[in-house]
């Protein structure tokens, strides 16, 4: 088949009227030319075994369902949470099965596709006629379009059809209620389309393996049974769960907001890697495929569902489905493509071509703009290479976890800190004291350098936790010592001796080596520590920890473009981790660039735990000319920090500093003296802020007017504040380190002292 010119196909936004699931052979690998004949459906692509299923809503269709209603039961919250109870969505009601039965089950033309060859049949024709049964004229192969079960009729002879709820790319999907078990609710659906016999009695052997599934999050599957069609031909059924409620689908609208979608998706998730564990494939997640229940989400269809790396008919639909699924087969990796796919899907404005979703993302969307760390889910997530995707849906829902905590945090401006799974707590805080330093000229009389080190903010920054699965992991959780020089003797010990006390082959671990670097980048010996990377690199390969630790020796090295690239890298890698995030930020600050200072913003508002973080973005802010919202970004650290005196101070300081009097108003000085007051005088560093905040105003007084009003115990006047400063350079005399200063620090007293008479 000619593959069409792409430049010739206008793009279309999203509608609602999109593909289901839909077969395609190995020959027609260009999905866009395919999805001409059979837009966006579940489609089957044929893998041969020498290259090493149809979708259906339950409770929607081509047709509408009658009116809903809804069944009174337990009294439930009509509030339910969802992604660790960091969402919340209204909780969707339990309704009466038989209100989801369809009033009128009919194919819309547009959707009618030949099962065999994929080109439309059914289609009216020049006297307006259209057939919902017939032979297709371009292969010959019979379709129909109508219920082959009616309302009535026993399957199996237990399966009383009450109607179709449904229709997918295999035919018409049924509720039925079973007479063999206190009339439950269940649904029937084709296993393949009853024109294909032979087909008929292969899908009937291979796929009882599902009935062995079992997961809250998947519709169970209770039976496979045959019965003939209005020809006299048997015809396959599979008979699950009736799941009742809403399909994403359904409910999304148009947009979801993006939390809502992330915290389904964190639902699904754990059913993927149960699948994933038993060594199945779903094959055909899209938000038609995931219900919405009264107190959980499902997988409903499990038609597409195959084993890992199986070849033949392998279901999926154009646009979520991933590329190289008819080279590969299913593996883990197509289905967190298509995971990729769903959450894209709810949330941007996709665009469509000839009836699909076009791959890739929008080169712009106002979500992906608002949420950084989203979008770098969703490019790993879809990543046309499949080695560089998440490598399982564990890891995947943490990241997305991850990622979650900073939309809701953003969306709510309150955060929502967690604990990571990857990286450990930052070791120390940097960054802390650059403000107020400064003024520690009062005290000892030494100017202090108010400029970030690289060496300071490495040994704060958090670290990769150890893989607990690596050979050498319990020598280093029993073993490594808080100092680096005691853990660099440790690790060389373990490697001479190569062989542990238990016989394992320690030269084959990651984690030594990895830990060494780390010593050595603590130590400052980075050239050291360059080179058991790279020695690494050479055998080990290509792991995020490798990358992490290169960006820490180019930032001691002063490499900040390679140190911003590698953290990058990381970043990508891990979406949902603040620890490149806080790196990124630090690595800017250190280079004098303002890029990647907004990860500092990132981190602060979703973990207000991380106190370098807080401190770095009222840096950051100051030097942008915005001390209100520095000294906004300071009051914000929580009373139970042990940085909670130094963010007070910070904030007087920043209110003050490095301003003419000219600049400062009287409630700038106002406002620095109320925070110095609620602390008390045995806080170290507030005398010395005392003195700088009377003596800041004491200077202000000269040019400006201001109320009399006291502050820090002293009339605002100039006899009043020249007594203040007088107290506090004597109180600071009386703690100087060395007699010359104490000496200064009292003539300096006595300069400002006002005149007195006797």
């Amino acid at each position: 088949m000619k593959k069409p010119d792409d430049a010739d196909l206008p793009e279309t936004p999203d509608t609602e009227g999109g593909p289901g699931t839909q077969p395609a052979s190995l020959d027609e690998l260009d999905m866009d030319s395919r999805s001409t004949m059979r837009p966006m459906a579940t489609q089957a692509v044929f893998r041969p075994e020498f290259d090493d299923s149809d979708d259906g809503t339950f409770g929607g269709g081509d047709t509408e369902p009658q009116n809903l209603a809804t069944i009174a039961t337990r009294m439930l919250s009509p509030i339910r949470r969802l992604g660790g109870g960091l969402v919340e969505i209204a909780r969707v009601p339990e309704r009466d099965p038989l209100t989801a039965l369809m009033t009128n089950p009919v194919v819309a033309e547009q959707k009618r596709f030949c099962w065999n060859c994929g080109k439309p049949v059914g289609r009216s024709s020049s006297d307006g006629h259209a057939l919902s049964e017939g032979w297709c004229p371009h292969c010959g192969s019979a379709y129909s379009f109508l219920p082959q079960l009616s309302p009535g009729e026993i399957v199996a002879d237990q399966y009383e059809i009450k109607g179709c709820i449904a229709h997918g790319g295999l035919g018409w999907v049924y509720l039925a209620f079973d007479h063999n078990v206190n009339e439950r609710p269940v649904v029937l659906k084709g296993l393949v389309h009853s024109g294909d016999a032979e087909a008929q009695v292969i899908a009937m052997a291979e796929r009882q393996f599902l009935a062995e599934v079992t997961h809250p999050g998947i519709v169970k599957i209770y039976n496979f049974v045959e019965h003939d069609d209005k020809h006299g031909n048997p015809v396959g059924y599979i008979v699950m769960e009736y799941v009742g409620g809403t399909s994403l689908k359904q409910a999304r609208g148009t947009r979801l907001p993006v939390a809502e979608a992330i915290g389904y998706m964190l639902e699904i998730l754990p059913a993927l890697g149960y699948l994933h564990s038993i060594g199945l494939a779903y094959n055909d997640l899209k938000p038609e495929n995931i219900m919405i229940t009264e107190e959980q989400l499902k997988l409903i269809d499990l038609g597409a569902v195959s084993k890992l790396n199986s070849y033949g008919y392998l279901y999926g639909t154009p646009g979520f489905q991933a590329p190289e699924i008819v080279r590969t087969g299913p593996t883990v990796a197509t289905d967190i493509y298509t995971v990729g796919r769903t959450l894209a899907a709810l949330t941007l404005n996709l665009r469509t071509r000839r009836g699909r979703y076009v791959d890739g993302l929008p080169s712009e969307d106002p979500v992906l703009d608002t949420y950084d760390s989203f979008g770098r889910f969703l490019r790993r997530a879809i990543d046309p290479d499949p080695r560089r995707r998440f490598r399982s849906a564990e890891e995947m829902s943490s990241q997305l976890l991850g990622v979650l905590r900073e939309v809701v945090a953003a969306d709510t401006g309150s955060p929502r800190p967690g604990l990571s799974t990857v990286f450990s707590p930052s070791r120390s805080t940097f960054g802390v004291d650059l403000l107020v330093a400064h003024t520690d000229v009062y005290v000892d009389g030494q100017v202090h350098s108010e400029k970030l080190t690289a060496q300071e903010i490495v040994r704060a920054l958090p670290v990769p936790l150890v893989d607990r699965t690596d050979v050498g992991a319990p020598m280093l959780v029993a073993s490594v010592l808080s100092q680096p020089v005691h853990t660099l003797d440790q690790l060389r010990a373990a490697r001479h001796g190569a062989i542990d006390a238990e016989g394992v082959d320690l030269s084959e671990s990651v984690e030594l080596p990895l830990m060494e670097a780390r010593a050595l980048l603590d130590l400052g010996d980075v050239a050291k520590a360059t080179r058991k990377l790279d020695d690494l690199a050479t055998w080990a390969g290509w792991r995020w920890q490798l990358v992490w630790f290169r960006a820490v020796a180019e930032m001691l090295s002063a490499d900040y473009d390679s140190a911003t690239k590698h953290f990058t890298e990381v970043l990508d890698t891990l979406p949902g981790e603040l620890a490149p995030k806080l790196a990124l930020a630090a690595t800017a600050e250190l280079a004098g660039t303002a890029d990647e200072l907004k990860f500092y913003n990132t981190v602060w508002s979703t973990d207000n735990g991380v106190i370098s973080a807080g401190f770095g973005l009222a840096r950051a802010q100051s030097v942008a000319g915005s001390r209100d919202e520095a000294v906004q970004t300071l009051d914000q650290v929580p009373p139970t920090s042990r940085h909670f005196t130094t963010a007070r101070l910070t904030s007087a300081v920043t209110l003050l500093s490095g301003r003419s009097t000219g600049e400062i108003t009287e409630q700038n000085i106002r406002d620095a003296a109320r925070r110095v007051e609620a602390l008390p005088d045995s806080e170290p560093r507030v005398l010395q802020i005392r003195a700088l905040v009377l003596g800041t105003a004491m200077d202000w007084l000269a040019d400006n007017t201001a109320s009399s009003n006291h502050i820090l115990g002293f009339p605002f006047t100039e006899h009043g504040l020249k007594l203040g400063v007088e107290a506090s350079l004597r109180a600071l005399a009386r703690v100087a380190p060395t007699q010359s200063h104490r000496y200064a620090l009292i003539d300096l007293a006595n300069s400002v002292r006002p005149m007195s008479t006797f």
